[in-house]
């Protein structure tokens, strides 16, 4: 069974739907989120062994991350407890309006034993992402969403690494992402595109998450560019409609 170490945020995330002037008429919904435990569930719900490398706070909703993350099979052996609140993400109507992220600016507990492969992202400490931590992997997959720009300036592209995220988050390297995720319009590894299906997605968060974990089972796999590109523009494609990245992995 391959084994994957992902490394990346947790947060819960807080949906605000406002849709009438009268405050007393929003929805609020709250789900577990952060790409690193999105991603993490959804390479479990592909039958690999996940651990995921992250901090929650010790408090309540800690432990509704941990107990939700068990329940979908990640091992939370490397969940560090943090004596602060668990990270925070806020949207009104999918625009972010805050984000508290103090846990996850803490250290983190990086296992001595690595997997063979890792997938990480820039929701993380910075002195993660500026050490030579993907140097001791077979293969990384690295989301550089959401903080492209904490990436150091002198950051050189790892042989070893697939360099993923949108054209906005790709325009601030010092080189070429290798897989470049395009909205609407599809999505780009090096040479090879595929189009998307150019409908205006109802709920956009949390696509991006579908879209890294059907791009890595897919390479896992073996599978050709534009067959593995494909499945990663449909899937993402197909769970539009849901509310929360949470939401959108559990029904992928």
């Amino acid at each position: 069974m391959v084994s994957i170490d992902v490394l990346g945020g947790t947060f819960l995330d807080i949906y605000i739907i406002k849709e009438q002037e009268d405050i007393h008429k929003s929805k609020v919904y709250m789900f577990p989120g952060g790409s690193g435990l999105i991603v993490a569930i959804g390479l479990a719900k592909q039958g690999y062994n996940v651990r995921l490398i992250s901090n929650v706070g010790n408090d309540f909703v800690g432990d509704y991350i941990i107990k939700k993350l068990i329940e979908y099979c990640v091992d939370v052996d490397y969940v560090q407890r943090i004596n602060k609140p668990t990270s925070i993400f806020v949207t009104l109507n999918e625009k972010p309006i805050a984000i508290d992220r103090q846990v996850l600016d803490c250290d983190l507990f990086v296992p001595d034993n690595k997997s063979d492969y890792l997938f990480i992202t820039t929701e993380i400490n910075k002195n993660v992402v500026d050490s030579d931590i993907f140097s001791f992997y077979n293969k990384v997959f690295f989301d550089i969403g959401p903080r492209s720009n904490i990436i150091a300036n002198n950051h050189k592209k790892h042989n070893n690494v697939i360099y993923i995220g949108n054209e906005e988050e790709c325009k601030g390297l010092s080189f070429t992402c290798d897989v470049v995720k395009l909205g609407i319009k599809g999505g780009k590894w090096d040479n090879t595109q595929v189009g998307g299906n150019k409908k205006k997605a109802k709920y956009t968060i949390g696509m991006g998450d579908v879209f890294d974990v059907a791009l890595v089972n897919g390479i896992l796999k073996n599978e050709e560019k534009a067959l593995i590109l494909e499945k990663a523009v449909k899937t993402a494609e197909s769970v539009s409609d849901y509310l929360g990245a949470f939401n959108k992995i559990i029904n992928s």
